[in-house]
C-alpha cells in the first residue's frame, strides 16, 4: 500500500487562515467530493476497523485520525493517501467515538505532501465550522463527510449510559467499575495514607487494582517505600515495555488514597468517589485500551499513595526511576467527572507554567489536547466558552464554587500554576510537561467530606436534558477517550518543555 505519512498537528494546525481568492488554476485543482468513496458505511464509532478509500480520479486524501502505520504495528496521528490514478487503498483506523461523522480532506495529488500549506482548523474549532469559513472556501481543498455510528450495549437504556457503552473503551464500563469500588458497604473504602506499610484497607485496594491490571495484560507491580520510621508509601503500577524506545516512559496516573479524618476543609472521607475513585476509574479505563496495542515508548500506569498528605507515593517513585530512564510526559486524573456535560467546568491543566497571567507557556500541549478533544467529541463550543472564562475570570472561577456563578457547560484547556496533585511533582522535579483532568473542588460541600459518594456525583450531574447517570457516563467516556488518544499521540511525538 502506497501511503505518504503526515502528522496532522503539523499539517492542520497553523497560525492563520489562507487568504485571497482562488486563481483559475486553483479552481481547476479542486477535486469533486463525489470522486471519493469511503466504506463501510457507516463506520463503527469508538472501534478499530479497516476502512477502504476508492478514488475515481487522481487525488490525495488526508485522514486526520489515529491509523496504523505502514508496518501495521504502531499508530500515527493522521496519514495522507496518494492516488496518482483511480484505485482503492485500505487502512486501519479508529473512528471517532462521540461524533456522528468522520471528515476527510481531499486535494490534487501531492498537495498535502508537497505544498506545506495547512488546512487551518483552530484546535478548538469543529470541522464543520472550518468548512464554512472563508479561509477554507478560498483554499484548494475539498472535504468528504462520512457517517459514524457507535453501537449501544444491548439492554441498556440511554438514560443509564447506552450511548457510551461500547468500543475499545467506554464510559459505562468506567462508571460500573466505580460503583463497585466506591460502594458504601462493600467497596474499597478507608484508603487513608497508608499509615502502616501493610495497612489492611489500603492494601485490599492495592491488591485489587494489581489483579485488575494483571488481568488486562499489564506487568503489574506493587512498590513499597519506607519514608521515615513512622511513614510509608505504597503504589501500584502497570508497565508495558515499548518496542522502539523502552527507556522513554510515558506515564498515566491517579492518586489512590482518600482524605483521612481531620483533613480540611470538611474533615475527610471514607469513600472518596469523586476524589479520587473517579480518577482511578478513568485512568484504568484508558489503560484498558492502551494495553491492547504496541507502543514505541514504554507506557506506565500508576496509582499513588499519600497524595492527600504530602505526595510521598509519587515522590518515592520518582526517586527510584531506573538509571537511564527518562519520563516523556505525564497524564493525571484527580477529582474529576462532575463536569461537562453537567453544569460544571471540566478543567484540563497543563504545566509547567511560568506566567499565570498569560496563556501559552504550554501552547503545544494545549493545542494537541484541544485537537484530540474536538477530533473525537462534539465539544468545540464548550472549549471556546472555557477559553473565554479562563481569560475573563481566571482559574478559580472554574474550580471553586464560591468564585462565580458556576452553571456553565464549559471545558477549559490551559496552563496554570494552580497545580495541586501528583502531576505537579513530575513538572517540578523532572521538568516534564504534565496534564491533569479535574473538576469542581473548592467550595463544594462534599470536597474532603463524608458525602463524597457516587450518589452525590449522580445528583450533581442532573441537567435539564439528561439524568445524572447518563451525563456521568458521558463525562467518563469523554475523559477516558481523551486520555487514551492523548497517550497514543504522545507515544508517537512527545511534547517537551
Amino acid at each position: 500500500m502506497e501511503r505518504a505519512s503526515a502528522v496532522c498537528l503539523a499539517l492542520l494546525i497553523l497560525a492563520s487562515p489562507l487568504s485571497g481568492c482562488l486563481s483559475e488554476s486553483q479552481e481547476q485543482a479542486l477535486v469533486p467530493p463525489g470522486d471519493l468513496d469511503v466504506s463501510p458505511s457507516p463506520l463503527v464509532g469508538a472501534a478499530l476497523q479497516y476502512v477502504e478509500f476508492t478514488a475515481s480520479s487522481p487525488m490525495s486524501v488526508h485522514v486526520p485520525y489515529l491509523v496504523r502505520d505502514d508496518g501495521g504495528v504502531f499508530f500515527t496521528n493522521g496519514t495522507t493517501l496518494r492516488f496518482d490514478s483511480p484505485g482503492s487503498k485500505t487502512i486501519e483506523m479508529i473512528a471517532p467515538p462521540n461524533i456522528g461523522s468522520a471528515f476527510f480532506l481531499i486535494g490534487k495529488p501531492g498537495f498535502f505532501e508537497e505544498s506545506g500549506l495547512g488546512v487551518l482548523r483552530s484546535s478548538n474549532q469543529s470541522w464543520l465550522d472550518l468548512f464554512e469559513s472563508d479561509g477554507f472556501l478560498e483554499s484548494p481543498y475539498s472535504w468528504v463527510e462520512h457517517p459514524v455510528s457507535r453501537e449501544n450495549m444491548s439492554g441498556v437504556p440511554e438514560e443509564e449510559g447506552a450511548l457510551h457503552s461500547t468500543g475499545i473503551i467506554d464510559g459505562l464500563s468506567a462508571f460500573e467499575w466505580l460503583e463497585v469500588f466506591a460502594d458504601p458497604d462493600a467497596g474499597y473504602n478507608d484508603r487513608w495514607g497508608p499509615f502502616t506499610i501493610y495497612d489492611a484497607p489500603y492494601m485490599r485496594a492495592v491488591d485489587y487494582i494489581q489483579g485488575y491490571l494483571q488481568g488486562m495484560g499489564w506487568d503489574s507491580q506493587i512498590h513499597r517505600y519506607w519514608v521515615s520510621d513512622l511513614s510509608y508509601a505504597v503504589n501500584v503500577c502497570g508497565y508495558k515495555t515499548g518496542s522502539l524506545f523502552p527507556d522513554e516512559w510515558l506515564v498515566l496516573g491517579a492518586h489512590l488514597d482518600v482524605a483521612e479524618p481531620g483533613t480540611p476543609p470538611r474533615g475527610g472521607t471514607r469513600i472518596g468517589a469523586h476524589d479520587n475513585g473517579a480518577g482511578v476509574a478513568l485512568v484504568l479505563e484508558a489503560a484498558r485500551g492502551l494495553v491492547e496495542f504496541d507502543h514505541r515508548r514504554t507506557v506506565v500506569v500508576c496509582f499513588w499513595s499519600n497524595e492527600e498528605n504530602g505526595y510521598d507515593g509519587v515522590d518515592r517513585w520518582i526517586d527510584n526511576i531506573p538509571q537511564g530512564v527518562s519520563i516523556t510526559n505525564y497524564l493525571n486524573a484527580d477529582a474529576v467527572g462532575t463536569n461537562w456535560p453537567g453544569y460544571y467546568t471540566l478543567v484540563v491543566d497543563c504545566i509547567p507554567n511560568y506566567d499565570d497571567e498569560v496563556l501559552g507557556d504550554q501552547w503545544e500541549m494545549i493545542r494537541m489536547l484541544e485537537w484530540v478533544g474536538t477530533q473525537n467529541n462534539d465539544i468545540s463550543d464548550a472549549l471556546q466558552l472555557g477559553r473565554e472564562i479562563f481569560h475573563d475570570e481566571g482559574y478559580a472561577s472554574m474550580k471553586d464554587v464560591d468564585s462565580s456563578e458556576q452553571k456553565r457547560q464549559s471545558i477549559s484547556v490551559h496552563d496554570s500554576d494552580r497545580g495541586r496533585s501528583d502531576y505537579e511533582r513530575f513538572a517540578d522535579q523532572l521538568g516534564v510537561v504534565s496534564v491533569d483532568w479535574g473538576s469542581l473542588t473548592g467550595g463544594s460541600e462534599c470536597y474532603h467530606a463524608t458525602c463524597d459518594t457516587v450518589e452525590t456525583m449522580l445528583d450533581m450531574m442532573i441537567t435539564d436534558n439528561g439524568t445524572g447517570e447518563r451525563n456521568l457516563v458521558e463525562s467518563f467516556d469523554l475523559i477516558s477517550w481523551w486520555m487514551f488518544n492523548a497517550a497514543m499521540v504522545l507515544d508517537e511525538t512527545p511534547i517537551y518543555d
